[in-house]
């Protein structure tokens, strides 16, 4: 198994500048299998997240749960999301 970030250096970093998720609805690009997600999503408001893998997104799926939570297995540029719908917007390793 490959491990990403043994130092947790990015979820220092994502929590240096979003102290706390609460009340926020996020959107996550390149969120792959949730391996960001799983940490935050549970204290945000709504969570939307993306990825045109659609193996990833059935795992970030399977680690990522509850009503406020919807997963697109489609690329951003496909993505149309309403205008001022997310306080936060999250992209890690995605280009």
């Amino acid at each position: 198994m490959i491990e990403h970030d043994p130092e947790h250096a990015e979820l220092a970093a994502i929590t240096a500048v979003i102290p706390s998720f609460s009340d926020h609805r996020v959107l996550e690009i390149g969120c792959g299998d949730g391996r960001l997600t799983r940490h935050y999503a549970s204290r945000a408001a709504a969570v939307t997240a993306v990825d045109p893998d659609q193996q990833a997104i059935t795992e970030c799926r399977a680690a990522v749960h509850g009503s406020h939570f919807v997963a697109y297995a489609i690329g951003f540029e496909e993505f149309q999301a309403p205008a001022h719908s997310y306080d936060v917007i999250i992209l890690s390793w995605s280009l």
